[in-house]
C-alpha cells in the first residue's frame, strides 16, 4: 500500500514539474482540438450567445497566472473538454489587466486568477468558480451552470400546447439536453410525424437530439451523412458520433452491460481514424471496472499495438490503468512494465524513468528500479534539470542519497 501511494505521489509531482518548467508560452497546443475560443469583443459573445440559445464562459486569466497558464495549456486544448465546451457555450478568454479586461474585472468583482464565469446572454452571472482543475473536474464545473439555465420547463409548455413548429422543437430538445433531461421521446415523436428528414430544420433536429449511440436518431444520423456534413461540417458530425458512444458507454458502464459496449464499439466506425483508439480505451475502462482481467489485458495489448505504440504519454497512461485496476496481475503487470520500458526508450524525460522505475520495482526487480533512476538522475544533472523527483523516489526505496 505504501509503494503504490508513493507512486500516486510521484506522478502527481511529474505533473506539477511539467506544466510548470516548460512556461506554458502559447494558449493551445498544435495537434490539439479543444476549446474553440471567440475571437470578439465581450458584447459580440453574449449576442452569439442569445442567437444561438447558450451561455457564455469567460475564462477570467492574467499573463504571469500560473494556474491559469497550466489550464491553457492542459486543460482548454483536451478533447474531451474541447467536446463539452464548444457544444454548450459560447468560450471567451480575457486577459483582465487588458482590453475589456479591467472594466468586466470590476463589473465582475473578480479578485483571483483563474476565474471561471458562465454568463447568461443579458451578462448575469448564472455561475462562477475559481481555480485550477483537471479536465473532468472542469467538464462537471460545466454541467453545474448549465444545470442552473434550465429553460426546458418554458419550451415544454409551448410543446404540450401543441406547438410543433421546427425551431421550438429543436430549442425544447436542445434546453433539455443542456440540463441533462432525456429528450429522445420529443425527438421521436416529432421525427416519426415527418416524411422528408433532409429538410435542414429536420436534419438540425437529428443533430440535436443524437445523444446515444444505441437510439433510433443515431440511425438517422449516420443515414443522412451528406446532407448534415453539408450544413454543418464533418467535424460536428463526427463529433456527434463520438459523443453519442461516448454516453452509450456511460450506460453500459452504469447497468454492467457489455452488448451496450459492443454495440458503442461497432458505431464508432463510422469515425474510421478513432475507431482502434476508441474501442481499445472503452474496453479497458469497461472491463477495468467490471473486474474481468482477460478481456482487460486483450484491450490493453490491442490499445499497445495499435495506438500508443510510438506515443509515450499515451504508454505511460496505459501503465497508470494496469495499476488503478489491476495492480496484482501478473500477466496485466507484466504488460505495464513492457509498454512503460517503450515509453522511456521513445522519451528520456524524467516522467518516463519515474515511471518505469516504479514499474520495476512493483514487479519485484528493486536493483534494476534502482539502476535506472540512479541513470535518470545523472542524465538530469548533465542538463541541469532539478532531481528532487527522483531522489523522493530513491529515498522512498531506502536509498541513501
Amino acid at each position: 500500500m505504501k509503494s503504490i501511494a508513493s507512486f500516486m505521489v510521484v506522478i502527481c509531482l511529474c505533473f506539477v514539474y511539467t506544466c510548470d518548467s516548460k512556461l506554458l508560452a502559447q494558449e493551445q497546443p498544435s495537434g490539439l482540438k479543444g476549446i474553440d475560443f471567440f475571437h470578439g469583443t465581450f458584447k459580440e459573445a453574449l449576442a452569439k450567445a442569445e442567437k444561438e440559445g447558450k451561455l457564455v464562459f469567460m475564462d477570467a486569466y492574467t499573463t504571469w497566472c500560473g494556474p491559469c497558464r497550466r489550464m491553457s495549456s492542459n486543460v482548454f486544448p483536451d478533447d474531451a473538454v474541447g467536446e463539452f465546451y464548444n457544444a454548450n457555450f459560447i468560450n471567451l478568454k480575457v486577459d483582465m489587466e487588458k482590453g475589456e479586461g479591467p472594466e468586466l474585472s470590476k463589473k465582475y468583482g473578480v479578485r483571483s486568477y483563474p476565474t471561471f464565469l458562465y454568463l447568461g446572454s443579458d451578462g448575469k452571472v448564472v455561475h462562477s468558480d475559481g481555480g485550477a482543475r483537471p479536465a473532468e473536474p472542469f467538464i462537471e464545473l460545466g454541467r453545474a451552470a448549465l444545470k442552473k439555465f434550465d429553460r426546458s420547463g418554458d419550451w415544454a409548455k409551448l410543446y404540450e400546447a401543441g406547438n410543433r413548429e421546427p425551431a421550438t422543437v429543436l430549442a425544447y430538445i436542445k434546453s433539455l439536453n443542456q440540463v441533462g433531461k432525456p429528450s429522445l421521446r420529443i425527438a421521436n415523436e416529432y421525427l416519426s410525424a415527418q416524411t422528408d428528414l433532409s429538410k435542414s430544420e429536420n436534419l438540425e433536429i437529428i443533430l440535436e437530439a443524437t445523444t446515444e449511440a444505441d437510439s433510433r436518431i443515431f440511425d438517422f444520423l449516420v443515414q443522412n451523412k451528406k446532407a448534415i456534413v453539408e450544413l454543418k461540417s464533418l467535424e460536428i458530425y463526427e463529433s456527434k458520433i463520438y459523443q453519442a458512444c461516448k454516453r452509450t458507454v456511460r450506460k453500459a458502464l452504469d447497468y454492467r452491460n457489455e452488448s451496450l459496449l459492443e454495440e458503442a464499439q461497432e458505431k464508432m466506425k463510422n469515425i474510421p481514424s478513432r475507431y482502434d483508439e476508441f474501442k481499445a480505451t472503452t474496453g479497458l475502462d469497461y472491463y477495468g471496472e467490471t473486474g474481468n482481467v482477460e478481456k482487460f489485458n486483450t484491450a490493453a495489448k490491442a490499445y499497445a499495438d495499435k495506438v500508443a505504440k510510438k506515443d509515450p504519454a499515451k504508454l505511460k497512461d496505459l501503465g497508470q490503468r494496469c495499476i488503478k485496476y489491476f495492480k496484482d496481475d501478473k500477466n496485466t503487470m507484466s504488460l505495464a512494465e513492457k509498454t512503460a520500458k517503450q515509453a522511456y526508450s521513445l522519451s528520456k524525460d524524467q516522467t518516463y524513468c519515474i515511471h518505469y522505475g516504479r514499474m520495476l520495482y512493483h514487479n519485484g526487480k528493486k536493483s534494476d528500479a534502482i539502476s535506472l533512476v540512479k541513470k535518470g538522475v545523472e542524465l538530469a544533472k548533465s542538463k541541469n534539470e532539478p532531481t528532487q523527483m527522483l531522489d523522493y523516489l530513491l529515498r522512498d526505496w531506502g536509498v541513501e542519497i
